[in-house]
């Protein structure tokens, strides 16, 4: 059983294409700039039953990549399409 094609010529012409593309690659990862992430961490309360109703939601939409908040930037979406006036009430509301 002979192994042809195994010469020491052919595997230094591939072990050097592979460094060559080994080096780019390490050198194209060194260059990436680490993004600043786009969200801020927070904490707030809300009661048992305001958590339950964004699981709803997120059950709901039936989007597979929806989760909490997702659904709590689409209802601040909403509220900063409405009119000043129908804000002011809708939180009147809540505080009442």
């Amino acid at each position: 059983m002979a192994l042809k094609g195994l010469k020491k010529t052919d595997n230094d012409g591939k072990q050097q294409e592979i460094d060559n593309f080994i080096s780019g690659a390490n050198k194209r990862v060194t260059e990436l700039k680490k993004s600043q992430p786009n969200f801020r961490r927070v904490t707030f309360s809300v009661t048992q039953e305001i958590d339950q109703d964004i699981d709803d939601l997120v059950l709901n939409c039936r989007v597979a990549r929806a989760n909490r908040s997702v659904i709590l930037k689409a209802a601040i979406r909403h509220l900063k399409t409405m009119p000043a006036e129908e804000l002011h009430k809708v939180v009147r509301e809540e505080i009442s």
